[in-house]
């Protein structure tokens, strides 16, 4: 059986005699220009920051939750990777990759240079999709953000105090992910 690709055909819709927008037939939504929205996010605070971006997090997983169906555990991570993508991009979030390293996966989103509050969001929005979408609680963590891409640590809430304080130690990405992969052996 083949796995549905994301389709983003009639995903947003302008209704300008009633002056609404809709996004895969939610309620009406508002389209925001980004440095507006960052701005706001970064007078709201981080737990505010943190929750809106969950909120929408939630509901990007669950449109690729009901796009996938019953079978979303069965896809592949290259399909998951695709509708969630294409949702990220709907929303203009950026463009979405994934980056195995060994056992770690790694968000890679490409776009402009974010600042706290857009790291933030971002990461609250992958875990909040997450979350909904494969029924799994899963800490995102920025790992690095270079040349217009934002690596995003995908990481369980247990293991997530310890990558933030080697983060914090200023350890490079790189070696966040051996330290990950040396202790996951010696357990």
């Amino acid at each position: 059986m083949a796995e549905p690709h994301f389709d983003p055909a009639h995903a947003l819709k302008f209704d300008l005699g009633r002056g609404q927008v809709t996004l895969q037939g939610q309620g009406p939504c508002v389209l925001v220009p980004k440095a507006a929205l960052l701005e706001l996010l970064s007078a709201a605070g981080e737990e505010a920051t943190r929750n809106f971006g969950q909120q929408l997090g939630v509901e990007v997983g669950r449109r690729v939750s009901d796009r996938l169906g019953s079978d979303i555990h069965q896809a592949s991570i290259e399909t998951f990777v695709d509708h969630l993508g294409g949702e990220l991009a709907l929303l203009g979030l950026g463009s979405l990759a994934v980056e195995r390293w060994g056992m770690a996966m790694v968000i890679v989103i490409e776009g402009p240079t974010l600042n706290k509050s857009g790291i933030a969001l971002l990461s609250a929005v992958v875990s909040g999709a997450l979350q909904r979408a494969l029924s799994r609680d899963a800490t995102v963590l920025e790992l690095a953000q270079s040349e217009g891409k934002l690596r995003l640590l995908v990481v369980s809430k247990d293991t997530a105090p310890k990558v933030r304080q080697w983060l914090t130690q200023n350890v490079s990405w790189g070696e966040v992910i051996t330290r990950l992969h040396e202790q996951r052996g010696n357990a």
